[in-house]
């Protein structure tokens, strides 16, 4: 059923495998184009878009201030008074300043990128796309294009909320093992079942496969 459907497991192995050519020949000097969502995994479903991601490669956003490239455009994370996972983009250092300075509101002394102003600036002229969401997609959704900066670090936030996970993956696995030892076996089950909640990825979490030797 299955092959009817996305087709044989040999056509989606080359359909991925010419995303990543295109995506490879497609690199310039100022950007990447990444094929995304579902025909990036070598699906091509019925009434699936083409998804596409565009990352600036002139234009880089920060959380701790690195070592700056002259040919290069600065964005540093502001996360004051705004809503957890989100940030404002404030405008540090200016290459090309006649782009950034036309998609950016002045705040105070300070400036910080517009998204609304970002995708109108990249909207092509005509009726033929429009704006949806973060995206640019066309008049037919058959596509949906996106331009995106490139932070090359994890935000101090993220790496906190890593860090409280790993350790808490960490404790309910020696907790498990001690468990186990101790010949209390269905509390050992449940201490790796939380390990595994925090993350399912049996290559990075043993946990996994112990809870599938103990089924």
């Amino acid at each position: 059923m299955c092959q009817h459907i996305v087709g044989t497991e040999d056509h989606v192995k080359q359909i991925r495998f010419l995303n990543v050519v295109r995506d490879n020949l497609s690199i310039s000097k100022n950007q990447i184009s990444i094929t995304s969502g579902s025909f990036r995994e070598g699906l091509e479903m019925r009434g699936s878009d083409l998804d596409i991601m565009i990352v600036v490669r002139n234009i880089e956003v920060y959380d701790v201030k690195p070592r700056l490239n002259q040919h290069t455009s600065y964005l540093s994370m502001d996360t004051d008074d705004v809503k957890p996972g989100f940030t404002q983009l404030r405008l540090e250092e200016n290459c090309s300043k006649k782009i950034l300075f036309e998609r950016s509101v002045q705040i105070a002394d300070k400036y910080y990128l517009s998204s609304t102003l970002w995708k109108h600036g990249n909207l092509p002229i005509g009726e033929m796309f429009r704006i949806h969401g973060p995206c640019i997609s066309d008049k037919d959704e058959l596509s949906d294009i996106v331009e995106s900066l490139h932070c090359k670090t994890w935000v101090s936030s993220a790496k906190k909320k890593y860090l409280m996970s790993f350790s808490g993956m960490v404790a309910y696995n020696l907790l498990g093992v001690a468990l186990r030892l101790l010949g209390d076996t269905e509390s050992a089950r449940q201490s790796f079942l939380q390990s595994a909640k925090i993350n399912p990825d049996a290559s990075r979490n043993f946990a996994v496969n112990r809870l599938l030797l103990m089924s």
